[in-house]
């Protein structure tokens, strides 16, 4: 595309954008006005309606207080009753051409009167109760009345005492529909103290949903077409409170705006196309230089010769860019001999670059060196950690079995010299006194007690000095001073040290469950694999506050070795397990945990070629899940 007619579209885009969005501005704020004013319309209109519903209301209200106070009335509230009560009301109704009907009731709230005969005897209404000395019921039902109503109640009562009878003027709701008939649009009733307004129709009146906050809602929808809305103040009538709510169409509003956007379609064409055919002359004028400079510009470009110049001709912009092409030309070829020049010194900056890269990898490698050395110390560190750990728990294990035996050893002393002394004794006495003598010192010293004790003491010394032997062997096997060796051996072996170390920690508290189907030998660092079950363990152990089981379970699967530990301690949230093997991340408090434990093993189950697989949730439960070559030369 060329650039005159690139000019050309840009400038008539331009005329378009700008027709277009100051005709969106005019049509946007018309549209606004126009649905203004229809608002303010209905909100007048809906102000009168109001207005003329409470003259209404108000109009009956005050001819009901009036005829209470008539002397037929008043017989009422003296129980002086007679025909002259329903000849009055007939005569009232007829007066004023009342649509609704009149009753009056006794103090037991019994029909005693009406302008229907045929309903006397009748008991009041509950929504015409009230202790007030009058009261309005919004639309209703009574049994003797058919179709919805309103009522003014009014209480016959004479000055400081309870209420005698009630007089009540009822208006039927279909009546009221003659008040809201308009000729385009609907009215409807909105009580102030609910969401729901009785909406008016030609065919009757329905319920119509309302917000409390009526102006938030712009368009309403009712009868499947959209309307505006305007509502009244509140208008009051004794206890009751209501406003009226006036409804047109929004297609009402439209009209005039169809009209203007029509006009500004018309005006926007009258604009643009002139403004169109200037665009183009105007590219053209401007065009016409820029291609003979182009021109000149491709001869250089397929000489590949910089000291051809571009004819300069006038003084405006073009004659300008064209002397600034001149000059470009002769920077364009100083710098490539400045170019060579600066070629030659960044090949010998290239050679004493390569020769810096050499250095600074030696010694990258020697502080990988050191780094890979702080790591093992690293471990070392860990590890003796664990290994003070299990000095407190063999030193707590060992102690039992040692007191045992040093408080045995008195006792057992007492005996053996009781003994001695008894046997000497007997060695001297050889005839009958002798022997009574013998007999007498046996039952002294309870001799046949000594030699049963005697045998329990022995054995109870045997037992304690049997758990130290499994307790400093346990510890030789779990300390393995091979481990830097690669070596087969029983992996259940190493998991029942590390029990037995961790002992102390769990007894009479967590049962432990053991499924050992492997039996197998595996080739491993010992020592390693020993810190690892120790480490998983012992956070097992830690997890279960009280009561509670682990189970650990082995078995082969393939070439592979499959040991799992599982807990019913309080588990791990998402967020901890994605972190449980950073280093240096511990849930423990301060001084309780080094944060590494879980790291190093993880850090030996790679050095294995194996893998860990942790499954875990909250208030149920941690399950670790090791799985390792059975022979560390193939799984390399």
């Amino acid at each position: 595309m060329s650039l005159s007619i690139r000019l050309t579209l840009f400038f008539t885009v331009i005329v378009l954008l700008v027709t277009a969005i100051l005709s969106s501005v005019v049509f946007y704020e018309f549209q606004n006005k126009i649905k203004q004013q229809i608002r303010l319309n209905l909100a007048d209109a809906a102000e009168h309606k109001a207005q003329e519903l409470q003259s209404v209301l108000q109009f009956e209200k005050t001819n009901l207080m009036a005829w209470r106070a008539s002397s037929v009335m008043q017989d009422v509230i003296v129980d002086d009753l007679d025909k002259r009560i329903s000849t009055e009301l007939l005569g009232l109704k007829n007066y004023y051409a009342l649509q609704g009907d009149l009753y009056v009731f006794n103090a037991a709230g019994i029909l005693i009167a009406s302008t229907q005969p045929e309903v006397t005897g009748q008991k009041i209404p509950a929504a015409w109760v009230d202790n007030e000395d009058y009261h309005f019921a919004f639309k209703h039902r009574v049994p003797f009345i058919s179709g919805h109503i309103v009522a003014h109640a009014a209480a016959l009562k004479p000055p400081q005492l309870p209420v005698r009878g009630l007089l009540v003027l009822t208006h039927a709701w279909d009546d009221l529909n003659r008040y809201f008939q308009p000729d385009q649009g609907y009215f409807a009733l909105f009580k102030d103290d609910g969401t729901q307004a009785e909406l008016f129709t030609e065919t009757g009146s329905e319920t119509l949903a309302l917000s409390q906050d009526f102006s938030a809602q712009k368009v309403w929808q009712i009868a499947d077409k959209a309307y505006l809305g305007a509502i009244s103040k509140p208008l009051v009538l004794d206890d009751f409170s209501f406003r009226i709510a006036v409804f047109s169409q929004e297609s009402s509003a439209r009209e005039p705006v169809r009209q203007l956007i029509f006009e500004l379609i018309i005006a926007a064409i009258s604009v643009v196309l002139p403004m169109t055919l200037v665009a183009m002359w105007l590219s053209r004028h401007f065009v016409m230089p820029i291609k003979r400079l182009t021109v000149a510009i491709r001869h250089i470009e397929h000489s590949n010769d910089l000291s051809i110049k571009v004819p300069v001709k006038g003084r405006d912009e073009v004659a300008n860019l064209a002397d600034a092409f001149n000059i470009m030309t002769t920077n364009l070829s100083e710098a490539f001999s400045r170019r060579e020049k600066v070629e030659k010194e960044l090949e010998n900056l290239n050679l004493s670059l390569e020769r810096q890269v050499d250095e600074r990898t030696s010694e990258l490698q020697q502080a990988l060196a050191q780094l890979k050395s702080a790591q093992s110390h690293l471990v070392q560190s860990e590890k003796m950690v664990s290994l003070g750990q299990l000095v407190a728990g063999i030193a707590h294990e060992i102690n039992n079995p040692v007191g045992a035996i040093y408080a045995n050893m008195p006792v057992l002393r007492d005996y053996v010299q009781d003994i001695e002394s008894a046997l000497n004794l007997a060695t001297e006495c050889c005839n009958a006194i002798g022997e009574t003598r013998l007999q007498d010192f046996f039952q002294e010293i309870d001799y046949e007690f000594i030699r049963s004790d005697l045998r329990e003491l022995i054995n109870s010394q045997q037992q304690a000095a049997e758990r130290i032997r499994n307790i400093v062997l346990a510890l030789r096997n779990f300390s393995r001073l091979d481990q830097g060796e690669i070596k087969s051996v029983l992996l259940e072996e190493g998991i029942d040290c590390s029990l037995q170390m961790l002992h102390h920690q769990y007894k009479n508290r967590i049962d432990i469950q053991k499924d050992y189907r492997l039996n197998t030998p595996v080739e491993c660092y010992a020592g390693e694999l020993n810190q690892v079950f120790m480490n998983i363990l012992a956070n097992a152990i830690q997890a279960i506050p009280e009561q509670g089981v682990i189970r650990i379970s082995t078995a082969r699967h393939g070439d592979q070795a499959v040991i799992s530990i599982a807990d019913t301690g309080t588990g791990m949230s998402d967020e901890v397990k994605a972190k449980i093997f950073d280093p240096f991340f511990t849930t423990k408090d301060v001084g309780e945990g080094t944060g590494l434990g879980l790291s190093i093993s993880y850090g030996i189950i790679e050095k294995h070629h194996g893998k860990v697989e942790v499954e875990s949730e909250l208030k149920v439960g941690t399950c670790f899940t090791l799985t390792l070559p059975l022979h560390l030369s193939k799984g390399a």
